[in-house]
């Protein structure tokens, strides 16, 4: 028991490091919870502080993800403890409590869980958010990808506890999809901002003006 809560406690440890806030803090100063979408993961570096930022930025969320569960796993843990660490991970991530439990959405950490625990649900994910991005839908394709997996997952013989982990942390990522922005932006107004938030990921339809929020005319 001692040892599955150390690893535990570990992982959320490791998650909770806001790689994005400080990589945003130092390179330009920037408070990235106050700009751009608002969230604190890769895809609002990319937007608001430097494109070439986001290849370390996004592979250092996802080692943050894999690292729990592959420590879980070479204690000999077994599934429920790689799942309760992948958990943990996203959970720090999402609700970090070093930036007043404001933060991401996991989706980095979730790619690095998938990767570390079950590769047809990894194959799935990357599948269906390619598709996305083929469409020009990626939130969607994100969104859709992280449901299938733990249904990939199932079907692919992985282990029950795995599965069901996936789909807590695919229910983890959405409701934090769904709460993260906190009160509907003023942008907002007359927008249907709950389905928005959850088919979308931002509070209305137009991506340039949400992205481009409180940049004041900066380069990203």
């Amino acid at each position: 028991m001692l040892r599955a809560a150390a690893v535990v406690g570990a992982a959320y440890a490791l998650g909770s490091v806001p790689v994005s806030y400080l990589v945003a803090r130092h390179t330009r100063g920037i408070d990235i919870r106050r700009v751009g979408s608002g969230n604190v993961g890769a895809s609002n570096v990319y937007q608001t502080v430097s494109r070439a930022l986001v290849v370390p930025v996004g592979l250092t969320q996802v080692a943050q993800g894999a690292a729990g569960p592959l420590l879980a796993r070479a204690v000999g843990l077994g599934a429920g403890g790689e799942a309760a660490a992948g958990i943990a991970a996203v959970v720090a991530n999402d609700w970090n409590p070093w930036l007043r439990f404001s933060g991401g959405r996991g989706v980095g950490q979730a790619i690095g869980i998938m990767a570390a625990t079950s590769p047809a649900a990894l194959a799935t994910f990357i599948a269906v958010s390619l598709g996305g991005v083929a469409l020009r839908m990626v939130p969607q394709g994100v969104a859709l990808g992280l449901l299938a997996a733990p249904f990939a997952s199932a079907a692919a013989g992985d282990d029950r506890v795995t599965s069901l982990g996936l789909a807590a942390i695919a229910a983890t990522v959405m409701t934090k999809r769904l709460l993260g922005n906190g009160a509907p932006d003023p942008l907002a107004a007359g927008e249907r901002v709950w389905w928005i938030r959850l088919v979308y990921d931002r509070d209305i339809r137009d991506r340039e003006a949400w992205v481009r929020r409180g940049l004041g005319g900066q380069d990203s």
